[in-house]
């Protein structure tokens, strides 16, 4: 049982309110768009012309795709609401000193990362930093319901920054990426601030978000990944000593041959409306870390689960990062709580065996190092 709940704290309170009449706001919004567009149809159909019939059939296709988007958000939502005050928070440590919702794009006010580290830290030694980047589909998602994980991580001792990267489609790719490495410039410059090790850093994250952080590792050790980007030039060449990977997607076209729910839609999301296979295959090779792994790619710690549609695609990675001979650790969680990311939550047996995990390849890269 959660000992207590996040929202004691009464800014969060706040700020969770408002968070909550924008979603409603945007749902409406994209409703009203679905109106008018099938008007709209209705109208050129009317016309009897092939270009008013084609037009009309892009229009029904896009109204088509904003009501199964609003149907998948709308669950989203209420999972993320549900697991932040149950599962997704459960196991969460309190031996942390939390900041919340600073803001790291001055043009966007939507953006923000929340920051985790000891209580009982001691500010005079500069502190390795793991940035969080959360999974949700790519539409949805909080730093705030990944905090048994965050936290875990921040009490064994690193300064984790948890990233709000933005929504698809409206922060569709490359934006996610791009929000990513500016969070990373803003970290850069407040390095001497929060006495933080900025030179070589940790990222990783859950399903979208692992995928994510999976090309922010292509991006750091692979030139020509990296040259793909218009990126935050503080962060461009930001190195990263290694990643944690919870049940990716590495390769998108073939997670879409995986049954996983919604996967159609979530990627539909992230390409900003459009199928996946209706775009360029350069896209869909640019979207997919698999393809862009090189011998020099970060050292990674993958976790997959028995119960996840996904889970071949970790190990797909897995055995392309053993034959690149790149260090990889790989944890695959068996049972019925191994279901997908279930290393979130920090309240079950195979969580916290994934998180002892965690914290042995964190520390073994840091011996390494040093």
């Amino acid at each position: 049982m959660v000992k207590r709940s996040i929202f004691d704290e009464q800014n969060y309170l706040e700020s969770f309110k408002q968070k909550r009449r924008q979603l409603e706001q945007r749902r409406l919004a994209l409703l009203s768009r679905v109106d008018r567009n099938v008007k709209k149809a209705e109208e050129l159909i009317k016309q009897g012309t092939a270009k008013a019939r084609s037009q009309a059939k892009k229009l029904i296709k896009r109204a088509k795709f904003d009501l199964q988007y609003s149907y998948v958000e709308g669950g989203h939502i209420k999972n993320e609401i549900l697991g932040m005050l149950t599962l997704f928070n459960l196991g969460r440590s309190h031996k942390v000193k939390t900041e919340r919702h600073i803001k790291f794009d001055p043009t966007d006010g939507r953006l923000y990362l929340n920051i985790y580290q000891p209580k009982k830290r001691d500010m005079s030694k500069r502190m390795k930093v793991f940035v969080y980047i959360h999974g949700g589909g790519w539409i949805g998602g909080w730093p705030e319901s990944r905090e048994a994980f965050t936290t875990n991580v921040a009490a064994a001792g690193y300064f984790v920054a948890s990233l709000y990267y933005g929504d698809a489609p409206m922060y569709a790719h490359p934006k996610m990426i791009q929000n990513i490495y500016k969070a990373l410039g803003w970290l850069k410059d407040h390095a001497e601030q929060y006495n933080i090790d900025m030179d070589s850093i940790f990222v990783g994250g859950e399903s979208a978000g692992a995928h994510l952080s999976a090309m922010a590792g292509c991006i750091a050790t692979n030139p020509e990944y990296n040259a793909r980007f218009d990126l935050d030039e503080r962060a461009r060449h930001q190195k990263i000593e290694g990643l944690v990977l919870n049940c990716g997607i590495y390769d998108m076209v073939k997670a879409l041959d995986t049954g996983f729910k919604n996967i159609g839609i979530y990627t539909q999301s992230f390409c900003g409306g459009t199928q996946l296979m209706d775009m360029p295959e350069e896209f869909r090779r640019e979207v997919s870390p698999i393809y862009w792994v090189n011998a020099d790619f970060p050292p990674t710690y993958a976790i997959s689960a028995e119960n996840d549609k996904l889970a071949v695609l970790t190990f797909d990675l897995v055995d392309k990062l053993f034959d690149l001979g790149v260090y990889v650790g790989h944890y695959h969680g068996e049972g019925k709580l191994a279901v997908h990311a279930f290393a979130v939550s920090q309240g079950f047996k195979i969580s916290k065996l994934a998180m002892r995990g965690v914290k042995e390849f964190l520390s073994a890269i840091c011996e390494e190092e040093g």
